[in-house]
């Protein structure tokens, strides 16, 4: 009888050091899993980036010609990629300022009312993922210049859930600056904010405070339009989390054994 129950006190020891040996097999695996998943999504993430483009076409206006900004508006798909004016038209060097880039620049006068605008709309919709989780990330920017004192310049975004002016949501994204008397110098203005969960659309412009021109010329050149994080690097990054997750419940399941 003792013999049995000293047989029975190993047999005790020895299953509760195989479920420790296992349960510590399984602590590795996990945090191998972790490690090899974080360490892929770092890699992307470094990668990804440097391939990061800038979404506006023609955005230093040396290539495509202007439309009215009635026909980008009315219609997004059909002019994407297309700038569409109120009262503007490229030009090389002009009124004692030269392009900040290239050859061209856009010149913005008057429209007689309050501001002078151009406009470009953008499909967003491969970042829909990023975007309705919470996590996509727009920037907009551009370079202005004037020759005379005072002139005001922005940018602002707009966010659309589909492809048309009526569909806006969420409130437009704007900045502004005030720019110095001297041709020579080109100015940025810029601002970046968290895109709307069912956004779609964009539509970038670029504008001039029509009174501070006072009658004259303001220069637009190299606007920039980004959007993050890229659609490959935000499916990578919710894999990661995925396999995180399922390792996790899998460790606790094992654990409970």
């Amino acid at each position: 009888m003792e013999f049995m129950r000293l047989g029975n006190v190993a047999g005790a020891i020895q299953k509760q050091g195989f479920h420790h040996r296992r349960k510590k097999a399984n602590m590795t695996t996990l945090k191998a899993t972790i490690a090899a998943a974080l360490t892929f999504s770092l890699a992307v993430s470094v990668l990804v980036p440097q391939a990061r483009a800038n979404l506006l076409v023609d955005p230093g206006f040396e290539l495509n010609p202007l439309t009215s900004y009635l026909n980008v508006l009315n219609n997004f798909p059909g002019y994407q990629g297309v700038w569409g004016v109120e009262a503007a038209t490229i030009t090389g060097v002009d009124g004692g300022v030269t392009p900040a880039a290239g050859s061209k620049m856009l010149r913005m006068v008057s429209d007689g009312l309050i501001t002078t605008q151009a406009f470009q709309t953008t499909d967003v919709s491969s970042w829909a993922g990023a975007i309705d989780s919470g996590l996509g990330i727009v920037s907009l920017g551009a370079l202005f210049n004037a020759n005379l004192p005072a002139a005001t310049g922005g940018v602002i975004v707009m966010f659309f859930s589909a492809a048309n002016y009526g569909s806006q949501i969420g409130s437009p994204l704007a900045a502004n600056i005030t720019l110095d008397s001297l041709p020579g110098t080109w100015e940025s203005a810029s601002v970046s904010g968290a895109i709307p969960v069912g956004t779609r659309w964009l539509v970038s412009q670029v504008l001039y405070s029509n009174a501070s021109l006072a009658g004259q010329a303001g220069y637009v050149d190299e606007a920039d339009l980004r959007v993050v994080p890229e659609p490959a690097s935000g499916l990578f990054l919710a894999c990661t989390a995925a396999v995180a997750v399922l390792s996790r419940r899998k460790f606790r399941a094992e654990w409970a054994r």
